[in-house]
């Protein structure tokens, strides 16, 4: 029998979860490795039920949850339309391999999909190959470089 994954909306009940999940993500994209609470991950989660251009997913597998996807339903001004921005997206060590990021990409892309959305985009780490592999072989690259910076050290722009 396959374990099909589960994909929600989070709830409030969530939030123990969801902070030791952000924590563990916190320390795999080298965070702060302080750990998150659940006092900590309740406003995102009530943020995410309130504003509906804030979509906090969850992944169960085994009965727990085991990854999440943060995503926002933006403006595009070239169609005029909308785009979805995946912002974070975390599984669980034990839980990868198990089509959690894949089913939670593909609940965003139902959701878009209903709510117009020309496309999804997100940005992947250079270095995880993992994630790229299964990015490759669900979307296209896209045609643009990612720059930021850093607010914590102040620069002449």
């Amino acid at each position: 029998m396959v374990n099909v994954p589960t994909i929600r909306r989070l709830s409030t009940a969530d939030a123990p979860r969801l902070a030791d999940l952000m924590t563990a993500y916190r320390r795999a994209m080298s965070g702060p490795a302080e750990a998150m609470t659940p006092e900590q991950a309740t406003p995102l989660i009530e943020r995410a039920i309130s504003e509906p251009d804030l979509l906090l997913l969850g992944a169960d597998h085994g009965g727990a949850l085991a990854g999440f996807a943060l995503a926002f339903d933006l403006p595009e001004i070239i169609s005029g339309s909308h785009a979805g921005q995946l912002d974070d997206l975390f599984v669980m060590p034990e839980a990868r391999g198990s089509g959690l990021a894949r089913a939670l990409i593909g609940q965003l892309t139902e959701i878009g999909t209903a709510r117009g959305w020309t496309h999804l985009r997100w940005l992947v780490p250079q270095d995880n190959l993992t994630a790229k592999r299964l990015y490759q072989s669900i979307a296209d690259p896209a045609p643009w470089d990612s720059f930021r910076i850093e607010l914590s050290q102040r620069r002449s722009i």
